[in-house]
This record gives C-alpha cells, structure tokens and sequence, in this order.
C-alpha cells in the first residue's frame, strides 16, 4: 500500500466538476503567463497550507463541514479544491496585474491574499477548538517554533557549504527546506508525544524502523523522519540548482510542488494538534 489511509476519491459528480475546473484554469493560467519566479514559490506557501488546514477540519473530532461539502476536503479532493481556489485568485490579480500595468505585483498579491484567507481559516480552527474544550496550543506552537529553528540552522549549513547556491536560490530554498521540516517536526511530535498514527505507509515504515533501534526508549521514533526530511530538502534544493539557473519558470513550478508535499501535510498535523487537549 502506498496510499494514506483514508485516500479515496469524492463522488463522481464532485469529481467531475473540481477535475474540469482544474484543465480549465490551467489552460487558462498557461494562456495568460502570469509572471512565475522564485517568489511565486513564497507566494503559494499559504495556498499549500490552506488545503492542509481545511483538510484537517473535514476529519475527527472536528468534522466542521456538512454533507454537502465534506467531499470536496477529503483526500485527494482537497488538493483540487484548494488549486481551483488559488488559480482563481491567480487567474483574477494577474488580469487587474496587467490591466493596471503592474504585473510584478501579482505573486506578492498572491502570497497576500492566501496569507489572509490561511489566517481566517486557521484563526476558525483555533475559535472551533475553544468551543469544544480540547484545545491544545502548545504542540502547534511548538511544532512551528522548533520547525523555524531547524530549517534556519539547515539553509545556513548548506550557505556555508554552497554559498553561491542560495544566493541563487534565496527565496525557493528556505520555503522547501523548512516545509519538509515542518513535516518531520509535526509528524514527530505527534507519533512520540501525543500517540497519533501516521497515516502514509512510507513515513510510518520510516518510524518503525527507528523504532526497532536501541535509542527509540531515549529519544523516540520520530527522530529519523526528521532527518530524512532534511537530506531530501536539502538534496532537492542542490540537485535544482542548474535547473532553476536554466530554467527558472518550470523548476519554480516544480519546486513549489515539493514544498506542496512538505508544508500541506505538516499544517494538517498542527491543525489536528489543536483539537489534542
């Protein structure tokens, strides 16, 4: 099984719908060519992060949507959800970008609306754990505190190290190294201290196995997913190197992309984290 658990996808109607927004706003985005850079990596951060929050509002104990939207935040409908909203935004500032004359300010919009749109939603988790009586801030917090700490500590071994390379790569960079460790960090803090299971088979064998060591008693099985988390960052980021110099428009986009695997499925867990009291 490479599957999460829980992955299946939402009725067909719903699917047939999020499927065609997705080619039609594509086809549309490619037809406008917004401008696409590094900064565009920043500027879908929260975006990545929106579809991890709203994804975790749709399971237990929150389940906040009714019926008739809960399909449309499972796995992976959440994922097409999320890109339909974006690219819609995208597709809305890049028009009023070009219109107005300053098309250098979409991807900062960009970023600027879905800061603003995570705030809400994240601020409507926090609000909806009060009300339940489970809140739990400290692990959320924490989990992005330290995840801030380690992603620092490892752009700036890989500038000493590489120095030219994240000058380079100064933006795209430490948004996929600290997504990939805000993954590791959170996933950790949950299986070690509050006793969530993970649901993805490959990071759960990950576990399993640190946990079979003899320093699983002292330090936990976390540990090593942390790690694999940041040599497969900081391997991307070295390996992306020429690519982006090449071609900066597509290895931004694939950039992105990795972050989108990292930072989703980390603010799914600090979401969950808060309804852990």
């Amino acid at each position: 099984m490479v599957l999460p658990t829980g992955f299946g996808l939402p009725p067909l109607p719903y699917l047939v719908v999020l499927l065609g927004g997705v080619v039609l706003l594509a086809a549309l985005l490619v037809a406008l060519e917004p401008p696409v850079d590094q900064r565009t990596v920043v500027a879908l951060a929260p975006w990545m992060a929106l579809g991890g929050a709203l994804h975790a509002l749709n399971q237990p104990p929150i389940e906040l949507y009714d019926a008739t939207l809960s399909p449309l935040f499972g796995t992976p409908a959440v994922y097409l959800t999320t890109f339909n909203t974006m690219a819609t935004v995208w597709l809305l500032l890049s028009m009023f970008g070009v219109r107005t004359g300053h098309a250098e300010n979409v991807s900062r919009n960009l970023g600027l609306v879905g800061t603003g749109v995570l705030t809400v939603v994240l601020l409507l988790s926090a609000i909806t754990a009060l009300r339940s009586g489970l809140v739990e801030p400290v692990w959320p917090a924490l989990a992005v505190l330290v995840s801030l700490f380690v992603a620092a500590i490892v752009v700036l071994a890989v500038a000493l190290w590489r120095t030219p390379l994240i000058i380079r790569a100064r933006y795209a960079a430490p948004v996929v190294v600290f997504a990939h460790v805000f993954d590791g960090v959170s996933t950790a803090i949950g299986t070690d201290i509050l006793g969530v299971s993970e649901r993805s088979p490959l990071p759960r064998a990950i576990m399993e196995f640190a946990g079979s060591l003899p320093t699983a008693a002292a330090i936990g099985s976390g540990w090593l997913f942390v790690l694999v988390k940041i040599v497969v960052a900081t391997g991307v980021v070295v390996l992306m190197d020429d690519y982006l110099n090449d071609d900066p428009v597509e290895a931004s986009l694939l950039l992105s992309l990795v972050a989108a695997v990292g930072i989703g499925p980390a603010t799914n867990n600090v979401v969950l984290f808060l309804f852990a009291g």
